[in-house]
């Protein structure tokens, strides 16, 4: 089950960098077990925005994407065309939390009709860890994409 999961997500990372942003990235696995504590510890600069979605329904999880600020503002500026510098971090936390909407989507659609039946919820953007308790789903990976110099984390867990 975790080789098709790391599969789907690479793949539904991949299709929204292609899609949204006309960039390639590289994945790296982070942590891939099941009911997994504690989402994996990688060396960013802080502090890191936290765009989370759940899913509802026949699949129960959420997805968790977490960025530094300048490579989200890096993000922003290639969706608007516009310089990194002139972007306010309001507007990176928005990159951050439609990323996550669009990730959590596109792995959602690389489900069986019965599991893609369930729902997302809006992107919630902190500053800081994701709040969702990993102890509580059964299921769950953590993969690192790498693109150019930057780099983001996202987490899979569901039940």
């Amino acid at each position: 089950m975790h080789h098709d999961l790391i599969r789907q997500l690479d793949e539904a990372v991949t299709e929204v960098f292609a899609v949204m942003l006309n960039r390639a990235c590289a994945s790296e696995l982070v942590r891939s077990t099941p009911a997994e504590s504690a989402i994996a510890r990688t060396p960013r600069p802080a502090p890191r925005l936290t765009a989370s979605v759940l899913f509802s329904g026949p699949l129960q999880g959420c997805c968790c994407l977490q960025i530094d600020q300048p490579t989200a503002a890096e993000l922003t500026a290639n969706l608007i065309g516009v310089p990194p510098d002139l972007i306010p971090p309001a507007l990176s936390a928005d990159t951050a939390g439609e990323l996550c909407n669009m990730i959590a989507g596109c792995w959602k659609k690389r489900h069986s009709a019965d599991l893609a039946a369930g729902y997302l919820s809006c992107p919630i953007v902190t500053l800081g860890k994701c709040h969702h308790a990993a102890s509580a789903f059964r299921q769950a990976v953590t993969v690192l994409y790498r693109f150019g110099r930057h780099h983001l984390t996202v987490r899979l867990a569901f039940n």
